[in-house]
């Protein structure tokens, strides 16, 4: 028979962490083998202290009683569980060590799968089509104006004959007989904690309740065919380098008559001959002559919407920077654009003409 801890401390189910600690001590100081004590007693006190003075494992004993510790080895722990996990959360592979290499992991999963814990939801997700991750590189203005881009993908895709119910047009569907039209089948399986009755997808309707009385030959009833498929891709303005897509339903299609898996979308971005990104700014380098920079003009800038005219300040700098509102990368969220940041970068030539010289020393001469 399964022990019970509160009796083997001598302590109420309602008890007190320092009422655990303090029956604990007490009994420990009375059974400890060094002082004479039974070995035997001494173990079953330490080991009822082990789950009753932790409060994770103290809730687990509480919730699950005899089956927290039936599936205890001898000096193993209790179930890792993780509040509101369901036995989807318990560690059995590290906890029931002493069980050899058998994995326990795997027979609650399997067991309690049809109860609606852990491997249930497993099993729903195992519905869907597999999803699918490509790349795709975009020319630099795409960032700033968007676009579209038809890809091809070689997937498992809805059969076109049948249009994936996996019947030969013309034929009907007919009931399952391995369910009778349920979608699901019972089993029973014995573990350790008895004999328990799991339910699952149907096998041979893959959970549809049905099955074509014709299969279509195309798909030999599976209702999906590896094929390739056109799909346009829609870039959004203002779109990052590294940045993933995501398309709802255009993944691979599910075999077992769920919803399509999702395509994700992993954006390049090629480099730019004038622009470079920074936020939602857009930055770029001016050359101009030094006369430009000391006595200030008006010069044509290259924009991501044409060409415009860029006032140049006299006494301008190399390295000042030259804001022009708008013209940046659109909000990937929200409204309006960053800016173009005009770097300037003063030129100093390297060639003087006999009178270009000789003008630059009279201006050397009064201290320019």
């Amino acid at each position: 028979m399964p022990r019970d801890y509160y009796k083997v401390l001598g302590v109420p189910r309602n008890a007190t962490k320092d009422d655990i600690k303090k029956a604990y001590r007490r009994l420990a100081h009375l059974y400890h083998p060094d002082k004479g004590g039974s070995e035997t007693k001494f173990k079953e006190i330490n080991e009822a202290y082990q789950v009753l003075g932790d409060e994770r494992k103290r809730a687990q004993y509480d919730q699950f009683g005899t089956v927290f510790e039936s599936a205890r080895g001898p000096g193993q722990e209790g179930f890792q569980w993780a509040p509101g996990a369901g036995f989807g959360g318990f560690n059995f592979s590290e906890d029931l060590r002493g069980f050899g290499d058998f994995d326990f992991s795997d027979v609650f999963e399997d067991v309690f799968s049809g109860f609606g814990f852990g491997g249930g939801a497993r099993d729903k997700r195992s519905k869907k089509g597999r999803d699918i991750q490509i790349e795709l590189e975009i020319p630099f203005e795409e960032i700033i104006f968007g676009g579209r881009h038809p890809v091809d993908i070689n997937k498992i895709s809805a059969c076109e004959r049948c249009q994936g119910s996996g019947s030969e047009p013309g034929t009907k569907m007919r009931k399952c007989g391995t369910c009778q039209g349920r979608g699901r089948v019972e089993k029973t399986q014995r573990t350790f904690l008895g004999a328990l009755s799991q339910i699952t997808a149907c096998p041979a309707c893959q959970g549809r309740g049905e099955v074509p009385e014709v299969a279509c030959r195309d798909c030999g009833g599976k209702g999906a065919t590896k094929r390739l498929e056109s799909i346009e891709i829609f870039i959004p303005k203002g779109v990052e380098d590294g940045e993933l897509l995501k398309i709802s339903g255009k993944g691979e299609a599910s075999v077992a008559s769920g919803v399509p898996g999702d395509l994700y979308v992993k954006i390049r971005v090629q480099a730019d001959k004038i622009f470079r990104r920074q936020g939602n700014d857009l930055v770029m380098a001016l050359p101009i002559k030094f006369t430009q920079a000391a006595l200030g003009d008006s010069v044509e800038v290259k924009t991501p919407d044409g060409e415009i005219k860029l006032k140049v300040p006299e006494g301008t700098e190399s390295g000042d920077i030259l804001k022009v509102r708008g013209k940046g990368v659109p909000q990937a969220r929200g409204y309006g654009r960053g800016d173009l940041l005009v770097e300037i970068k003063v030129l100093t030539p390297r060639h003087l003409s006999k009178r270009a010289r000789e003008t630059v020393e009279k201006l050397k001469e009064e201290g320019i």
